[in-house]
């Protein structure tokens, strides 16, 4: 358990004192006074540092949030995947693994959350076959055409389910 304040590190990594008297003196542990001391440019804090900077890991919480409008599920193996080839081209090469992935939802659960993903039901899964999707979709453009709305997808709302998966693959993120 940390039993120091942040300001009685800076303080014991300014002093003159060596790193275990001023362990000591400021009641803070010797070896993170060391390695503040061996690297200044390394942020005095809680918790390891971060890969991303604010802007970059937002950039990765609105891909998250927006990939799902357009039914991709993510699920946690895609979201480490997506999350690894955005940290390759930004040049960071570093393979996020599950610990970092739930720090990352943890930091942003105001925006973004694991859901259990839920089934179909069976009788509409039984019943939603070809014959009823391309019906469906031969109405859809029959009242595009009737209400002149082909050239206007700016006046077209999105009121239907989406998702006619009848297999889920556990927790998505949403």
């Amino acid at each position: 358990m940390k039993n120091y304040t942040k300001e009685k590190l800076i303080r014991a990594v300014e002093s003159a004192f060596s790193s275990p008297v001023a362990a000591k003196e400021f009641n803070a542990p010797e070896r993170t006074i060391r390695s503040h001391r061996q690297m200044p440019l390394q942020k005095i804090g809680a918790g390891r540092c971060r890969y991303l900077i604010d802007n970059e890991e937002n950039h990765l919480v609105s891909l998250f949030q927006i990939l799902p409008n357009y039914g991709f599920s993510l699920t946690a193996g895609v979201a480490i995947q997506i999350s690894f080839e955005y940290m390759k081209s930004l040049g960071l090469f570093f393979k996020p693994g599950r610990k970092w992935l739930q720090a990352f939802v943890n930091r942003h659960r105001m925006k973004i959350k694991w859901k259990k993903e839920e089934k179909l039901e069976p009788i509409r899964s039984e019943k939603f076959t070809e014959e009823t999707r391309r019906g469906w979709f031969s109405l859809l453009k029959l009242t595009l055409e009737k209400l002149d709305l082909m050239d206007k997808p700016c006046q077209i709302f999105n009121a239907d389910e989406t998702g006619f998966s009848d297999k889920t693959s556990g927790k998505v993120l949403t």
